[in-house]
């Protein structure tokens, strides 16, 4: 088991977790809210867990970006997730961010979301 399996088991045991064919380590996940909305979300990882990427894969406020744009919402209209001003590219090596960081960052990305369609504004940190 490689490392990044390792830690995404750490955040969900039941996740569907595999290596794909790229050599990435791939974690897909449903996350609710806490309203209880549904979010389903995928996590690319390098095998050692040091770069990794999230993106939306369905989004209960229709389309994976429901219509915001990329500087509001922080997601691509493709499902990427922007979790940061490091972030340079989509590209799974170009990520700053380690798989730890990511499922955290991510996870906070959907109630930020629901807040974001709920008030107008995405919260700050």
């Amino acid at each position: 088991m490689t490392r990044a399996e390792q830690i995404m088991r750490s955040f969900n045991r039941n996740g569907l977790i595999c290596p794909d064919d790229d050599g990435a380590v791939a974690m897909i996940e449903d996350v609710t809210d806490p309203d209880g909305r549904l979010f389903r979300m995928e996590y690319r990882s390098t095998p050692d867990g040091k770069r990794a990427i999230a993106l939306c894969r369905h989004n209960p406020w229709g389309t994976v970006n429901a219509g915001e744009s990329y500087a509001d919402g922080h997601v691509d209209d493709n499902g990427f997730l922007c979790l940061g001003s490091r972030h340079s590219g989509q590209d799974l090596d170009d990520s700053p961010y380690d798989l730890d960081h990511v499922i955290r960052r991510a996870r906070f990305w959907c109630t930020g979301f629901s807040v974001l369609k709920e008030t107008g504004e995405f919260p700050q940190l």
